[in-house]
């Protein structure tokens, strides 16, 4: 959907203006007249010929041409009509600021909206509009004044309270634009991320979502940032666990919604925070940075805050560089004696206030070639009077200065929150975690899009049934995925039989479809070491209250003991995807998985693999054997193209146990 008339707009039309102090239309009025915006403006109103000494017309189908946008500031039921009109004159757009469609449960009202505004690109209903700092447009319901001078950042929000907090932090943001989206009706926020990734100067894109909305969408607008170079920071609202297939299996508890939502963004090179504040911190900081995968250095002039650089930029995944010798030869002549050169560096209050000192420390860091970023962390305390104020300047010019000599710009950050300086991108956390994320390889838009496509073959309604643990098995041998020798019987005397013919020791399982928790009923029996205790543990099992009528027994050659390992493959979050992670504890209480979206690979996998918590147990670190990596990869990636293939709902084989030579699904779930 094009929204181009909308985020430069030539003209405009308020539906409802009013000279009503405090209504949504006579904000928009003075918002656009406070804030210079020099397109042609007119009112529609059945009664008014002039409105804050803008025309007014009854209508818009009285209107001479068809404008960029139209706003309308009227109640929820005159919405459809307006939007009608406005689609048939051939309008650019319109903003809908009304409450009373499906935020309070009126379903009817919004898709009569929906249907009234056609292929007419609608913000809203029931938000704060948008604006346009390159077009001095702020149609936008509560007052707003703009920056002086357009930036690179747009931000995306589905809350007016939130977009208002936004809007307020204007001064030093690098403001482009802002979308207050509110139900999302018509334009959601995968449109306008896919639409705001293509406009000229946009460099960052910063969003704040409460709903995950269609994955397929939401992928395609992150592979045209990835196209474009275009930038993604996302505050998520809602991040507690909805749960997958009614909590029927474990999945839920270690990669529910969430955790697959972070691991799509995480794909496209975007940054996931948890404030508003740390939004636009982080967003500034990746608009002054450059990718580069080299380290980071940080300069101080205090030695807390250097010690405490190095432990936050370890928590946010930040590289920290190595200097080289030549690089610590020139700052021990550089530094004082007191003075430690490492990085994060401390070059004292000795060069306090001496800009040119400062500078030429910050310019040697700034120039090993093992460095591409440069973070320079001063505090400004609030009220220092003009003397000491100017002191705190000097000092921080020769920051800047040092990282612009040696052409790497200085990310000027604080370690104390209300104490950053005018010029400072913002806190120390959100600068490293910034500068973590441009270290990584850009993401590749061709990936995201192989996503996007198997999200939306994903969209097919699965039906939710599940399989009996014999014909999930089954299902899985054919794929080649290992599982243990198996048969199926229906009495005692046959599990007998089975159990001499596969051979001692043996497990029994009650298999029936929807059985899923079998440990939770006593549905299972391990280590059966003879024809006795198979048949006594055979008859046990077929006296459990409950079962589905007929029964029948899954008698199972033990495995080899390994190393359990926790695999799922689902399609009932956002996108589909794999999860692998260590089995037991390790899945469910430490949360120790990788979620990686669909397609996967056998690469793809073994990396992820490789940055588990417990993969060390995998490896044989430390002189101990190492197990099946690459046969547990594999049966990973088999697992993830069952799920797209046959379109089942998901797959858990929890545990699959890893050996020095396989990995075997020694239970199986599948939902169809």
């Amino acid at each position: 959907m094009d929204i181009s008339r909308l985020v430069n707009p030539r003209s405009i039309a308020v539906v409802g203006a009013t000279d009503r102090p405090g209504s949504y239309a006579h904000n928009t009025l003075l918002n656009l007249i406070r804030n210079g915006y020099a397109g042609t403006v007119i009112g529609v109103h059945p009664n008014r010929k002039e409105v804050l000494s803008f025309s007014c017309v009854p209508s818009i189908g009285d209107l001479s041409e068809p404008v960029d946008v139209v706003v309308i500031a009227t109640p929820a039921d005159s919405v459809p009509g307006y939007l009608t009109a406005a689609r048939q004159l051939g309008c650019g757009g319109a903003v809908v600021f009304a409450a009373g469609f499906a935020e309070i449960g009126n379903i009817d009202a919004q898709n009569a909206l929906v249907a009234a505004a056609g292929d007419l690109p609608v913000i809203g209903p029931n938000g704060n509009g948008y604006v346009s700092v390159p077009a001095r447009a702020a149609v936008w319901g509560d007052a707003a004044l703009l920056p002086e001078n357009s930036g690179p950042i747009a931000l995306i929000t589905q809350s007016g309270n939130v977009g208002v907090v936004l809007l307020a932090h204007r001064q030093g943001l690098g403001l482009h634009s802002i979308f207050s989206v509110g139900n999302s009706a018509v334009v959601d926020a995968a449109a306008l991320i896919s639409s705001l990734a293509t406009t000229d100067g946009v460099r960052v894109i910063g969003a704040y979502l409460e709903n995950d909305g269609d994955g397929a969408r939401l992928t395609q607008a992150l592979a045209a940032c990835a196209s474009n170079d275009v930038r993604v920071v996302v505050l998520k609202a809602g991040r507690s666990e909805r749960g997958l297939a009614a909590g029927a299996a474990h999945t839920a508890a270690v990669a529910g919604d969430q955790r697959v939502f972070e691991a799509l963004i995480q794909e496209a090179g975007g940054i996931l925070v948890r404030q508003p504040a740390e939004l636009i911190e982080t967003s500034r900081a990746l608009a002054v940075g450059r990718r580069d995968p080299r380290g980071a250095a940080v300069v101080t002039c205090s030695g807390g805050d250097a010690t405490l650089a190095a432990d936050l930029a370890q928590d946010a995944g930040t590289i920290l560089a190595d200097f080289s010798a030549e690089t610590l030869q020139e700052l021990a002549l550089l530094l004082p004696v007191t003075a430690t050169p490492t990085n994060p560096l401390d070059h004292t209050n000795s060069v306090w206030a001496d800009t040119e000192a400062v500078a030429k420390i910050c310019e040697t860091v700034a120039r090993d070639p093992e460095v591409g970023h440069l973070l320079y962390v001063q505090d400004l305390p609030p009220g220092l009077s003009a003397g000491p104020r100017a002191e705190w300047d000097d000092t921080r010019a020769g920051g800047i200065a040092g990282g612009t000599r040696a052409q790497l710009q200085t990310l000027l950050v604080s370690s104390m929150p209300g104490q950053e300086p005018g010029d400072a991108v913002g806190g120390l956390v959100s600068a490293l975690k910034a500068v973590a994320a441009l270290q990584l390889p850009a993401p590749v838009p061709d990936r995201l899009l192989q996503i996007a496509e198997c999200a939306n073959r994903a969209k097919i309604n699965p039906g939710g049934q599940y399989l009996a643990e014999h014909s999930a098995k089954e299902f899985l041998r054919a794929a080649g995925i290992s599982v243990p020798k198996s048969q199926l019987v229906a009495n005692a005397a046959d599990a007998v039989s089975a159990a001499a013919e596969i051979g001692f020791p043996v497990a029994i399982k009650v298999s029936a479809p929807g059985l899923i928790h079998k440990s939770d009923i006593g549905a299972l029996a391990l280590n059966l070491a003879d024809g006795d205790e198979v048949r006594e543990a055979s008859a046990e099992l077929l006296r459990i209250p409950g079962l589905p009528a007929g029964p029948e027994l899954l008698i199972e050659a033990m495995v080899e003991p390994g190393i359990e390992v926790f695999v799922a493959a689902h399609r009932l979050g956002l996108v589909p995807c794999v999860v692998v992670g260590m089995g037991g504890v390790w899945a469910e209480v430490l949360a120790d998985v990788a979620v990686i979206p669909l397609p996967a690979d056998n690469t793809r996998v073994i990396f992820e693999i490789s940055r588990l918590r417990g993969a060390a147990l995998l490896r044989g670190d430390r002189g101990q054997k190492a197990f099946a990596i690459e046969e547990l990869a594999q049966l990973v990636v088999t697992a993830g193209n069952l799920l797209m293939d046959e379109h089942l709902t998901m797959i858990e084989l929890n545990p699959v146990v890893v050996n020095s030579s396989t990995a075997v699904a020694v239970d199986a779930v599948i939902c169809r």
